[in-house]
């Protein structure tokens, strides 16, 4: 029912767990573009650009987005049960490998709320609540803008964990409340409901992205799981290139993800089960 419900229509969920640190300073952008797969410096303020973190091995750390708020100052956003490691691999990175670069590294994650706004009516909702011009062409895909959400000052971000149209509605925490009951009743009249995790989670399966804990569990690649899209060209060295390069030319069979529908559409496969010749039942172990 939630699932349908972003599909068709409006819904509200709590994106607050989600992690975020604010990086900024003169090497900045260095600091990006050597952690992160995708390339930044052509990334204009008010725009953000998705891409992966790699560990040394060459091997999946975390996902998410970068917003660039202006020349030297950045928003990186990434998953819920990685914003403590992340925080902790970008400080290695300035205090071991380049202690030369002049950057600071601040962990949001606590220091504001996230009420996300998503599905085909999230547009016509949102606007009953905002003087910011909501327009494909003012506001585009991975767009970064401030203004104000019922009366509240916001930071809002177009982009999607659902696969549907989408706004992140950044606020203080102590103006969430205001924010979500302000979002339920704005969008009482096309049937907004709350939706959580375990739907969100269905979403995005269903479009295809990541899912941080089951496809990338730290021992798979960016190809591995057909995202060596996110790796970006003629960018130069970054953490984790090395080695998936030599990984890659090495020949050796890596496993890679697939999508597997059941013929019986209302047939739920079960978690871990084995896929066997002609779907015969697997033999019993002896």
């Amino acid at each position: 029912r939630e699932a349908r419900g972003v599909r068709e229509g409006v819904a509200i969920y709590d994106g607050a767990p989600l992690g975020l640190h604010a990086i900024d300073g003169p090497d900045a952008l260095a600091l990006i573009q050597h952690a992160c797969t995708a390339r930044y410096d052509t990334l204009a303020p008010g725009m953000g650009r998705y891409g992966l973190m790699l560990t040394e091995d060459g091997l999946i750390l975390d996902d998410g987005v970068v917003f660039r708020l202006a020349a030297d100052r950045f928003l990186l956003s990434c998953s819920t049960g990685n914003a403590d490691a992340v925080g902790l691999h970008l400080e290695r990175i300035l205090q071991i490998d380049r202690p030369d670069w002049r950057v600071r590294v601040v962990n949001l994650t606590h220091q504001w709320m996230n009420a996300t706004i998503c599905g085909p009516q999230a547009r016509a909702v949102l606007s009953r609540l905002t003087d910011l011009d909501l327009s494909p062409g003012a506001f585009p895909f991975m767009g970064l803008r401030e203004g104000r959400v019922a009366g509240l000052r916001a930071r809002l971000a177009r982009v999607s964990f659902t696969g549907e149209l989408s706004w992140e509605i950044n606020v203080r925490p102590r103006d969430l409340p205001a924010l979500w009951a302000a979002l339920l009743q704005a969008g009482a009249d096309q049937g907004i409901m709350a939706i959580g995790s375990e739907a969100n989670h269905v979403l995005r399966v269903e479009k295809g992205f990541l899912s941080l804990g089951h496809e990338a569990d730290g021992t798979v690649d960016p190809w591995d799981l057909g995202m060596g899209w996110a790796m970006a060209a003629g960018k130069g060295d970054f953490i984790g290139l090395r080695s998936v390069r030599l990984r890659r030319a090495s020949g050796r069979p890596r496993r890679e993800l697939v999508g597997v529908v059941p013929g019986d559409p209302d047939t739920a496969l079960p978690e871990g089960a084995p896929l066997t010749p002609g779907g015969r039942a697997a033999a019993s172990a002896p």
